[in-house]
């Protein structure tokens, strides 16, 4: 008797543990919008009334080249619709699914960094509010008041990025050309071409460059490791920044911006 009481406890114990990890779970992404790029999640999250959309962005994985995961194609399977960066790597993958689509890149975008200015982002906004307003009408209002707020963040990240204006910068990723035109950041050289860093004797040449500046800022990504950055810093001294690219974004534009422009105002007034 005593073996099989023991033996009704545990099965009891395991049928309460398994109802309450199932309440605890993340909602399905039935009825919702899938994000895909790390970016596109920053940004409509700004706009999106809660559980609207999913993040269906691979964790961990390269955010050039997006992969086909069980994860992904169950979200993007049970969505209603999807919003994409639209980069080469993940416009065809989300066009297979066949769901209606809002890509914030154009097609054929050869640099896809556009997110990192501010001032093309902003014109991203109002597409992305109407498509959330089409299958969340619902929520109209929660969508307007948060594009409304979103939209007073991007023009105050659009005047500080005005006042960097001629500010020299070396980055470790080729990801600023785009801040480089709109707001005219000097960008003195760059540590890799494609994903391979540049050789010693570009390194050399770049080094020549820098010495001619007043000062220069590297900008180095937070979750990849350089060799070539940290010769630069021991040989010429230069400041250091962790400028997030957003590439593997599981929070807002604004908290993620807020904290480059932090790190950047700190250093440029040492």
């Amino acid at each position: 008797m005593g073996g099989k009481r023991f033996a009704f406890i545990r099965l009891l114990a395991f049928f309460l543990t398994s109802v309450l990890l199932c309440s605890c779970a993340a909602p399905p992404s039935n009825n919702r919008i899938a994000i895909v790029g790390g970016p596109a999640y920053a940004i409509v999250s700004e706009i999106a009334s809660k559980d609207e959309i999913v993040n269906a962005t691979p964790l961990a994985g390269d955010p050039h080249f997006l992969e086909v995961t069980a994860s992904l194609s169950k979200a993007l399977e049970q969505s209603v619709a999807i919003i994409s960066l639209g980069a080469s790597s993940d416009r065809k993958i989300v066009e297979s699914f066949h769901k209606p689509l809002l890509f914030l890149l154009p097609a054929n975008t050869k640099d896809p960094h556009l997110w990192l200015s501010p001032k093309r982002v902003i014109e991203w906004v109002p597409s992305i509010e109407s498509f959330l307003d089409d299958y969340f009408p619902e929520n109209k209002k929660e969508h307007s008041a948060n594009a409304k707020r979103f939209l007073t963040q991007l023009y105050s990240f659009d005047a500080v990025f005005h006042t960097f204006s001629g500010s020299c910068f070396i980055t470790q990723h080729p990801a600023f050309a785009i801040v480089q035109e709109d707001y005219s950041w000097n960008i003195a050289g760059t540590l890799e071409i494609g994903e391979v860093e540049i050789s010693p004797r570009k390194l050399a040449a770049l080094s020549r460059v820098v010495a001619t500046q007043r000062s220069c800022i590297l900008l180095l990504n937070p979750n990849e490791e350089s060799k070539t950055a940290e010769v630069l810093k021991q040989q010429l001294k230069l400041p250091s920044v962790y400028f997030d690219l957003m590439e593997l974004a599981t929070g807002t534009y604004t908290s993620i911006m807020e904290q480059n422009i932090s790190k950047l105002m700190d250093v440029i007034k040492r």
